[in-house]
Order: C-alpha cells, then sequence, then structure tokens
C-alpha cells in the first residue's frame, strides 16, 4: 500500500519527538490518526505502522508497545532493555492491577540488599490477577493473586511493605521480614540454592528484624511453615535470632518439623 509523502513525513517528523522512548499502540494511533485527518481508518493505521516497522522507525517490544527510533539507528535489544525495563515494568504492572500491587519473594529480598539488577523474572503479588507474562527482551513478570472468597489476604499484607526508587519511579516492595517468609513458603534447600545463600546471609547480617512485624504477619494466619525454615536456619546461623523467633512461633504459630 502507497501513502502519501506529505502526512508519512509529517507522521516521521511527529515520531521523532519520541525517539528512544516507548509509545503505545493507542498513542501511536491517536499520532496516525492526527496526521491523516479524514483519510483515517484503523486498517490504515495497522498497515502504517507496520511499514514504519519495515523502515525501521519502530521496534515491537511485546504486544501493543513500541519503541521510538530513527532508520539509522542500530539499537539492540539489551540496550532497550537496560535503558526502559524499568519504565515498562512500571506501567504494564500499574495498568495490569490498578495500582493494587507490590514486588515480592526473591526480587523483594534482593532490594533490600541493594540489589538493582533486573531479574529474568520478577514476581508481583496483587488481588485480582494470576498470570505470566513477558516485560521486554525476554523478561518475564509472575503475577501471584492474594485473596479468597473470604479473605483479602493482598490488604492485609499490603501493610508490610516499603517503596524503593528506581530511576523515575517507586516501586512497592515487601519488607524485610515479609519477603523473607515468601521466600520460604514454597522452598527447596537443595534445589533453590540462590535463594537459600541470599537468606542465610540477610540471617547472619541481621540485628534489626522487626519482630513485631513478624507477629503481625502470623496473625494474619499464614506462613507457619516459613516462619518454622526461618527458626532452622538461624539456628545454625543466628542463634540469637532464633532464641527470639521461638517465643514468637509458639504464641502466634506453632512448632512444625520442617
Amino acid at each position: 500500500m502507497a501513502f502519501k509523502n506529505s502526512y508519512l513525513a509529517e507522521l516521521i517528523k511527529k515520531l521523532k519527538k519520541w525517539r528512544h522512548k516507548i509509545i503505545y499502540s493507542d498513542n501511536l494511533k491517536s499520532i496516525i490518526e492526527k496526521t491523516m485527518k479524514d483519510e483515517y481508518t484503523h486498517k490504515k493505521a495497522y498497515k502504517l505502522i507496520y511499514y514504519l516497522k519495515n523502515k525501521g522507525y519502530l521496534l515491537s517490544i511485546k504486544k501493543e508497545i513500541f519503541y521510538v527510533k530513527l532508520a539509522e539507528d542500530h539499537i539492540s535489544e539489551d540496550l532497550i532493555l537496560e535503558d526502559r525495563y524499568r519504565y515498562i515494568l512500571h506501567h504494564h504492572a500499574k495498568g495490569s492491577t490498578d495500582n493494587q500491587r507490590y514486588i515480592w519473594w526473591l526480587k523483594a529480598l534482593e532490594l533490600w540488599l541493594n540489589n538493582f539488577s533486573i531479574p529474568d523474572d520478577v514476581q508481583v503479588v496483587n488481588p485480582k490477577k494470576q498470570s505470566k507474562e513477558i516485560v521486554v527482551a525476554g523478561k518475564t513478570m509472575q503475577f501471584k493473586k492474594y485473596s479468597s472468597k473470604k479473605e483479602n489476604y493482598f490488604k492485609q499484607f499490603k501493610k508490610h511493605t516499603h517503596k524503593v526508587k528506581m530511576g523515575k519511579f517507586s516501586f512497592p516492595y515487601s519488607s524485610l521480614e515479609l519477603a523473607i517468609l515468601e521466600c520460604l513458603y514454597n522452598f527447596d534447600e537443595i534445589y533453590d540454592r540462590y535463594t537459600y545463600e541470599v537468606i542465610k546471609k540477610v540471617i547472619r547480617k541481621s540485628t534489626n528484624f522487626d519482630l513485631e512485624r513478624l507477629s503481625k504477619i502470623l496473625k494474619i494466619w499464614k506462613h507457619h511453615t516459613s516462619i518454622n525454615r526461618l527458626y532452622k536456619i538461624a539456628k545454625k546461623e543466628n542463634k540469637t535470632l532464633a532464641a527470639k523467633l521461638l517465643p514468637i512461633i509458639k504464641k502466634w504459630s506453632f512448632v512444625l518439623d520442617v
């Protein structure tokens, strides 16, 4: 399909303002519609997007999301990943969960150790969605639903989160105490070696565990297995912490052979 040079040149001029930025399909089609005016149709817009991709002005990041560049720009997926991962993660998670979410499990624990590296898979707790989706360049986001017909567990656990600034965006993530319990929830000491080593590192260093927070989390009537696994590891790595954990387990949970 041939496109008029007049509006094609105007569209490329407008897209230059988005160079090295992410643009969503709806925004892109809105720009195309304003450029084509009365000649606009959805069919023409899709064909024009396909044309711009072939000519090197757009890179598909994932469905309905594009990276804008000039035809002469040579940009690798790794560069886009490093530059735009947190932007896409923030907007995708926010839009998919009505802004009700937080980073949990291993990545949350790594954040407490000032590890801000981009993970292969980031786990996000929310009250309504259970799925695994691509963020960008093969990196995935796993949505974990934390609710039931009887209990809104998400709302209760969300109270035990903090926020961390990464670039321009703030990300809510599990408190140190909650992150450890989450990591130990479905845990195998043999197969989850990396997680185990991270937990041991935190336990060895930790002198400021919030024991009151641990008690409040156990009152939600979750993580009984996790708190016992934490106690088992602490007996080897931090006996002072283990001695403090046992009375909490006896009061708000029960002792298990894990």
